[in-house]
């Protein structure tokens, strides 16, 4: 299959373009920008991997319209930032540059590749990268972890839509728990600028950072197989499931959590 996917520069895309490529697929891997653009072309080139398509696609500019000139079976929307701060303390704007990205962005995306798809009367997926995060409430991290709960409900509404039409586009949901990729650790260095002298939160800063650094220290999973093995099942799977998840420890607490929430 023909597969893009968004925010590849590094971490959990990075690993599964190249996974993709590996089992056979064509792959199409974007960037924020230019300069990320060459630095995974020279990574590529340095692991002697050939083959991958790569070019910049900001996906909050008009770069996003590049996918409709591309011929491509699937789009896994997995680009997104992460902005951390007191829900007290973050300007409006950063929360709206974090639901731009994360939540607007992806699915203005995914609407040009889906109304192509109709257009065409052909068969797709587009699978959205949301996070374990959505249903845990994790303090300072209420503006990504609100970004992610609107992602995954958002495509659960859309799944149910198109199944009127007995439509053969499937739409899936990734969610990753704490992966030890360098993500959490650049939100947690936001909440440390974003608690100044006027914050509520001011006396506290320091044991703020602290205790995040912990809970990730203690449950982020350095290996990224397990995550990669279930975004490849959503592509490859012949009939797909909502919600693909990992890794399994989390995903079990997770589903206990929602029982006594």
């Amino acid at each position: 299959m023909k597969v893009l996917i968004t925010g590849a520069c590094s971490g959990i895309a990075f690993l599964t373009g190249i996974s993709l490529n590996e089992r056979g697929h064509t792959v199409y891997m974007t960037t924020h920008t230019e300069k990320q653009r060459i630095t995974l072309e020279n990574k590529l080139m340095s692991m002697n991997i050939h083959g991958i398509n790569v070019f910049k696609m900001d996906i909050g500019a008009d770069d996003i319209n590049k996918i409709k000139k591309l011929d491509i079976d699937v789009l896994i929307n997995h680009a997104a930032i992460g902005i951390g701060g007191s829900i007290l303390d973050l300007e409006i704007d950063k929360v709206r540059e974090n639901f731009d990205i994360n939540f607007f962005s992806s699915f203005t995306l995914a609407k040009i590749f889906l109304n192509k798809l109709i257009k065409e009367n052909r068969k797709g997926k587009v699978i959205f990268t949301s996070s374990m995060a959505g249903y845990f409430p994790l303090e300072f991290l209420g503006s990504y972890c609100s970004t992610k709960s609107a992602i995954t409900m958002m495509a659960k509404c859309l799944r149910k839509e198109l199944k009127y039409k007995n439509s053969n586009i499937q739409i899936s949901v990734i969610e990753p728990g704490a992966y030890r990729t360098g993500f959490n650790q650049v939100m947690i260095d936001t909440i440390n600028s974003c608690i100044n002298k006027n914050s509520y939160f001011y006396d506290v800063k320091n044991q703020v950072g602290f205790l995040l650094n912990l809970k990730f220290k203690l449950t982020e999973k350095k290996n990224l197989n397990s995550i990669v093995c279930q975004i490849l099942k959503a592509v490859e799977d012949k009939n797909n499931r909502m919600f693909y998840s990992a890794p399994l420890f989390q995903n079990i607490f997770k589903k206990i959590y929602l029982l006594f929430e």
